[in-house]
């Protein structure tokens, strides 16, 4: 070989080279890009536009109950308090209190995206048995992101912290969907906050519950690892580790029910017995599958034995509460 063919064979090797690096790192670049694309939308789903995330606006069964008003007052004629609550991060929602006549209190947790409004049908039936209610907005609307239950939970302990200053020892939880998950995870991570959790339509695992929405359920499986991975970054916890299911294990004494729909594409029947068979003292838990194919509608589908219930567990397992009103009006 001459040596003037020796410059231009090492120019063609080393195009040779630096093509397919280029070529692949172009597609790594995409790659990444249309990952954080995806991230985004979870991390801004469109129910967070326009209150949309309100059960009470979202569920067909719910807009027959349009009656039920805009607040405490035109909903059951409640009276009631506006109150600000605040984390230790910082973050501020809005939340109405609902005295009530029982001394112990319960306190409303709405889904992802979800405002205090959302938990009125509850109000309803709660404050007819004479307990005093808390009732805040899910925290998506302060942060204008989902937190996916996670991010929440800052909220909800101050929230159980302002029930305890105002004289109630005894507080239960009623948490829908992300609000459910938040209250477990809240319990076992900090003992005792409430006596009792009613856990209606929580998922098991963060993960497996998105893994289940149709716009990733077809996705490729290692670009959906990518989109969980950002997706951790972004919420400060795998969503794998994001597990109200481990948590329902470490409540302890906490009496625990569990509402799921068996047909819900989102958080099946089957979330529901694993979060129930994870709790460690079976005694004190009870598991309550109805047949809906919706999320977090189980109020609607029959409302009163959902109502007979709560209030029959709460009356048992409350302290302070035996004497609610079993039978709802």
């Amino acid at each position: 070989m001459s040596k003037s063919a020796e410059p231009q064979k090492k120019k063609f090797l080393t195009r040779a080279t630096l093509i397919p690096i280029a070529l692949v790192g172009i597609a790594v670049v995409l790659w990444l890009g249309a990952a954080t694309f995806v991230t985004y939308r979870i991390l801004h789903p469109p129910f967070l536009d326009g209150g949309h995330g309100d059960v009470i606006i979202a569920s067909e069964k719910a807009r027959a109950n349009a009656h039920l008003g805009a607040d405490p007052k035109s909903c059951c004629d409640a009276p009631f308090e506006d109150l600000r609550i605040t984390d230790d991060w910082g973050v501020s929602v809005d939340a109405w209190f609902v005295p009530g006549t029982v001394p112990s209190a319960v306190l409303l947790i709405p889904a992802s995206g979800a405002s205090k409004r959302a938990m009125l049908p509850y109000l309803k039936f709660l404050h007819s048995a004479g307990l005093p209610i808390l009732m805040i907005d899910n925290s998506d609307f302060a942060r204008g992101r989902a937190g996916w239950g996670w991010n929440e939970r800052g909220i909800v302990l101050s929230a159980a912290e302002i029930l305890r200053k105002k004289g109630y020892a005894n507080t239960a939880a009623l948490g829908v969907s992300e609000g459910a998950a938040t209250a477990l995870m809240v319990e076992a991570e900090t003992p005792d906050i409430f006596k009792v959790i009613i856990a209606d339509s929580s998922f098991t695992t963060l993960g497996a519950m998105l893994r289940r929405n149709p716009s990733l359920a077809g996705l490729n499986p290692a670009f959906l690892q990518t989109v969980m991975w950002e997706l951790g970054r972004a919420l400060g916890r795998s969503p794998d580790s994001i597990s109200p299911e481990s948590s329902a294990a470490r409540i302890g004494p906490c009496a625990l029910l569990v509402i799921q729909n068996d047909k819900d594409h989102l958080t099946p029947g089957s979330d529901g017995r694993k979060i129930f068979g994870a709790v460690t003292n079976p005694a004190s838990a009870r598991l309550y599958i109805t047949p809906s194919e919706g999320h977090g509608d189980a109020i609607y589908l029959d409302p009163q034995t959902y109502q007979a219930t709560v209030l029959d567990f709460l009356a048992h397992n409350l302290p302070g509460a035996s004497a609610i009103i079993i039978a709802p009006r």
